[in-house]
């Protein structure tokens, strides 16, 4: 890290409480480290390089430098510089992955761990009849033998879903055939089918910090070396994504540029282009998650696609209709090079051989109406999030956030690094809540919750409520954890 970017992220400091500067220099700098914006294992620059970029002595940093280590922040090394790391510290942050059994059971809990919709009645019933009427038609054409598909495989997908889903692409300025696109179980399958086809143990995977935990399990399971790019909810830094591409060298790097989950920041038209550049410089495919870019809820205009700045087709887009529509309509796709849609689709057989029919053809019936139908949704979900700030504003004023232009979810900073108890104590509260850490590689995050803005209203009102009652509860002398697991989407 240079000094220049490390002094961006420091600004205020001087400001940052009581104490001589060089303890208000190590306290905010381990509140970075601790917070995710300042990744372990960073090497941290000169002391002379820092002062220089600060405007303090060199002595003033040098005694910065010795409480970090004295904390258990900092290592260092004669001659080989100085690296963050974290305390040692037992953590109860990362919890395995689990999915309940019995789905979302009613049981009075309230869950805010679910960035997901519920349907949109006026999209999918009649979407729901006309899709009947499509498949019914396609089972007699296949019981006639007039059809090549009677079996009812489609490897790559179903023709009808896959002209519609580049149809998409092509009216939003990227020019795309249905050879380019290959239909999945959801998003997630198709990160799952990318990872196992781009990567492997001896690669490296720059992913944000934070992130969407699954995507991050999905390709952890390749056994490749995962680097976070710390983004905010004020965006990426320019300088540190290049340099993040130019020293890791990943082979792949998996970005959220429309609404990144969690923190709900959008990639402006710059950034995309410095972001397509940095990874053709370093020779990295960009795996682009798009699963939210439907969803901008202030009428503001959205940048063109990622893959609009790919000329040598390094972008690999994947989509979803469960953040927009309904998570219960697991489809998603991917679109890629027409040789990398061959071979995933040759991959997939060795996992499910192909996806259910009768769910394209609905999925192929509600895009055909979506864009109709998008402005309602929007703007039910702007009025959702509005109620939640409200409610947290009045209930929680130590907590801070900024208010995201689209996407389903705030990035809330709590005023102490209790995520983790707070989670658990949600539980006892008939609250559902997925800690700051699910979302980050380390164990970062303790100061930030993810809250959905997805549930009804009135359910918004009583979910602040409980929340406020766990926060109490979280910072009581009888604090205990569960640690149990949860759903994160």
């Amino acid at each position: 890290m240079t000094s220049q970017s490390l002094a961006r992220l420091l600004v205020g400091w001087p400001d940052s409480g009581r104490g001589p500067a060089y303890e208000r220099l190590a306290r905010v700098t381990a509140a970075l480290l601790l917070d995710g914006r300042l990744l372990p294992h960073t090497r941290l620059p000169a002391e002379r390089d820092l002062a220089r970029a600060l405007g303090v002595s060199r002595t003033t940093v040098t005694a910065a430098y010795a409480r970090l280590r004295d904390d258990g922040f900092l290592l260092s090394r004669q001659g080989a510089g100085s690296w963050t790391v974290l305390p040692a510290r037992p953590s109860r942050s990362l919890a395995p992955l689990g999915f309940r059994p019995d789905g979302d059971r009613d049981d009075g809990s309230l869950d805010l761990a679910i960035a997901a919709p519920g349907p949109a009645p006026e999209l999918l019933g009649g979407a729901v009849a006309e899709a009947g009427r499509l498949f019914a038609a396609e089972l007699a054409r296949a019981g006639l033998g007039t059809t090549s598909a009677g079996h009812g495989y489609y490897p790559a997908g179903l023709p009808m879903l896959r002209d519609a889903v580049a149809a998409r692409f092509t009216a939003r300025g990227v020019p795309t055939t249905a050879e380019q696109i290959l239909i999945t179980a959801g998003a997630l399958g198709a990160v799952h089918l990318a990872a196992r086809r781009l990567l492997s143990g001896r690669d490296v995977a720059l992913v944000e910090q934070p992130t969407y935990p699954n995507a991050v399990d999905a390709l952890r399971r390749t056994g490749t070396r995962l680097v976070g790019l710390p983004v905010s909810s004020d965006g990426w830094d320019p300088d540190l994504l290049t340099a993040a591409f130019a020293q890791a060298r990943p082979r792949v790097a998996y970005m959220i540029p429309d609404f990144q989950n969690p923190t709900g920041a959008l990639l402006d038209l710059g950034g995309r282009e410095r972001l397509v550049a940095a990874a053709r410089a370093a020779g990295s495919v960009l795996l682009c998650d798009e699963t939210l870019v439907d969803l901008p809820l202030d009428g503001q205009e959205r940048p063109p696609p990622l893959a609009a700045f790919d000329t040598d087709d390094r972008v690999v887009t994947i989509g979803s209709l469960s953040k927009a529509v309904w998570g219960g309509l697991r489809i998603g796709w991917l679109r890629g090079q027409r040789r990398l849609i061959e071979e995933l689709a040759a991959e997939r057989s060795t996992i499910d051989l192909a996806g259910p029919v009768y769910e394209q053809y609905l999925a192929a019936v509600v895009l055909g109406g979506l864009d109709a139908l998008l402005p309602a949704r929007r703007t039910d979900l702007a009025a959702r999030r509005d109620v939640l700030i409200e409610e947290l504003a009045a209930r929680l004023p130590e907590w801070r956030w900024r208010t995201p232009g689209g996407g389903l979810a705030l990035w809330v900073r709590l005023d102490a690094p209790m995520s983790t108890a707070l989670a658990d104590a949600g539980e006892r509260h008939g609250l559902r809540l997925a800690a700051g850490p699910r979302f980050g590689l380390d164990g970062t995050l303790e100061r930030f919750l993810r809250i959905p803005y997805t549930l009804a209203p009135d359910d918004l009102i009583e979910a602040v409520r409980r929340l406020a009652a766990a926060r109490a509860d979280a910072l009581g002398p009888h604090a205990t954890s569960s640690s149990r697991p949860a759903v994160v989407a």
